[in-house]
């Protein structure tokens, strides 16, 4: 017995330190961030419109919408860290933002580097083509060339569902779309709201959501084992569904209001 004692004490020390481990390289708790004073959230400002600058130079989308509900109902102002489709989780691993709101795509994969909040948001995605393509199902996509954003869910997508497409990656939704318009590309993957907007800017020419791709729900992402911002993040999220703000920013931003059927989990 003597030698059994010591063992289960250092088993126990040991389950105590590593638990102290996993705190201090865990995510900030929400205690944290009111102390600190600012609400760090990191968006993609270069994918309108979800995020985008506007005339004034001023952070606006919907993802800067809810990034602003949060930071008002936490009571602290908020600090805007721009991020792209591929840096958006390592910045959320690597502690340089609390949350990440930029289109983040609720998966699997993705949900073992981060925790997800439950939806916010949901978009369709679909392949845009010129009203005059030929491309009229997922098997005219083979040989076609198609961008997409690198790290994008729509690259994914594509990949599984045309994978004899020839895929053209960018950086950003503006070279993606500007690939199409300049006609360097077949075809671009990305959000249902593009086409009109992609029409709007380009006089002359239209552009038109020729497959759907699949519809995707949205949520606020952060670093794993984080219980605390976790459950006050679903908490703020269930609360602006109820009282109406996010199905306003809906209709501010994607002129429709936020579906009924959104999911919870």
């Amino acid at each position: 017995m003597t030698s059994t004692f010591p063992s289960r004490v250092w088993r126990a020390l040991a389950a105590v330190l590593l638990l102290a481990a996993a705190h201090a390289a865990g995510a900030v708790t929400v205690d944290e961030i009111i102390k600190r004073g600012k609400l760090l959230v990191a968006i993609d400002t270069n994918n309108p419109p979800w995020g985008q600058m506007n005339a004034s130079m001023q952070p606006e989308g919907i993802d800067v919408g809810v990034a602003n509900l949060m930071a008002k109902y936490m009571g602290v102002p908020l600090e805007i860290v721009p991020v792209t489709s591929q840096n958006r989780i390592p910045f959320i691993v690597t502690g340089k933002a609390d949350v990440v709101m930029a289109t983040l795509t609720i998966t699997p994969q993705r949900a073992l580097q981060i925790w997800y909040s439950i939806p916010y948001a949901l978009q369709d995605s679909v392949i845009m083509t010129t009203d005059n393509s030929p491309i009229k199902s997922f098997d005219d996509l083979n040989g076609k060339r198609v961008s997409v954003v690198r790290g994008a869910i729509q690259d994914a997508l594509v990949t599984r569902m045309a994978p004899r497409a020839q895929m053209q990656r960018f950086d950003n939704d503006a070279s993606t779309i500007q690939a199409l318009v300049a006609g360097q590309v077949d075809a671009s993957a990305t959000g249902f709201l593009i086409p009109a907007q992609t029409t709007k800017a380009n006089p002359g020419k239209t552009y038109v959501s020729r497959l759907k791709l699949g519809t995707q729900h949205i949520g606020i992402g952060m670093k794993r084992n984080s219980p605390d911002l976790l459950q006050w993040t679903n908490t703020f999220i269930y609360h602006i569904r109820a009282n109406g703000e996010l199905s306003d920013l809906f209709k501010q931003y994607f002129g429709m209001p936020l579906p009924n059927d959104m999911p919870s989990f």
